[in-house]
């Protein structure tokens, strides 16, 4: 009788050992997709005297080639809730050499075309491709690369600029390219937070993408790794997630929507940034 029940005792704890590892893979594979797949909103509040009514931008970067929902309606959907006077995309649609990818990014991007909301857009280094920038125009996207676009929203005028740089030296200034006008509420779209390099020339508001947000972040601790181990413990200048400041010019690193190797994110989700522009109270 006593083998009996330990025997008994035994398979009980065997079948709860077995029932917790069961509820922690279907915890681990909920925490990987919820992460991957659960599109965030972030709103940022601006305000400038030269905005004389309420803007809304919306920005959207490193897509990296993903869906949400069959023919990203997911994604569309989100979009087109925000109600934005334009579009900022920043880059990465697709991965290079992602045929899949590709052909993602460009429906995508048809789509969004498709709607009376222009839409602007910056080449970051996996979809550097002079074929899909060709088709983007053709859509009538508004591809920038060293140019600019003015964009009249009733009464305010927002200057807006893009660069196709992918690659920094030591003396890269955009000063020496570009020095944007002061009469109106400008920004700058460039692929990659370098804003040091882009200070110089002015703008009100620099979006970028790029980082993925550290893809995975830790609380309290941010980005586990870009570019080194825990790199916004550092002291120097980092630009990885969210806004920075500094006196009126600002800088918003978007987090991304798709990701590279590892394809995992943690406390990062998929994001669309909503970037409300207001006359300074």
């Amino acid at each position: 009788m006593a083998d009996s029940a330990r025997q008994n005792d035994g398979k009980r704890l065997l079948i709860k050992i077995l029932v917790l590892i069961l509820a922690l893979v279907l915890f681990g594979i909920f925490v990987w997709r919820f992460n991957l797949d659960a599109l965030k909103v972030t709103t940022v509040k601006l305000s400038d005297p030269r905005i004389k009514n309420k803007i809304t931008l919306v920005q959207i970067s490193d897509l990296h080639g993903k869906t949400f929902g069959k023919d990203n309606q997911r994604l569309l959907k989100k979009i087109r809730q925000q109600s934005a006077d334009a579009i900022m995309v920043t880059g990465d649609l697709f991965s290079r050499r992602d045929r899949k990818g590709y052909e993602v990014a460009f429906n995508l991007m048809q789509a969004l075309a498709a709607d009376p909301t222009p839409v602007f857009y910056v080449t970051g280094e996996h979809d550097y491709n002079k074929t899909f920038h060709a088709q983007l125009t053709d859509l009538g996207v508004k591809v920038l690369a060293f140019s600019g676009e003015r964009l009249q929203i009733e009464n305010p005028v927002l200057e807006i600029y893009g660069i196709n740089s992918v690659y920094f030296w030591d003396s890269y200034n955009l000063a020496n390219e570009v020095i944007a006008d002061p009469e109106h509420y400008s920004i700058l779209l460039a692929h990659i937070p370098n804003w040091h390099r882009y200070r110089d020339a002015g703008f009100d508001l620099v979006l970028s993408g790029d980082t993925h947000g550290g893809q995975i972040r830790l609380r309290f601790v941010g980005a586990l790794r870009l570019d080194g181990w825990f790199p916004e413990l550092q002291q120097e200048e980092t630009y990885i997630k969210g806004l920075y400041s500094d006196g009126s010019k600002h800088l918003y690193v978007n987090s991304g929507l798709g990701t590279v190797e590892p394809h995992f994110r943690l406390w990062n989700r998929p994001e669309i940034t909503v970037i409300e522009l207001t006359p300074s109270q």
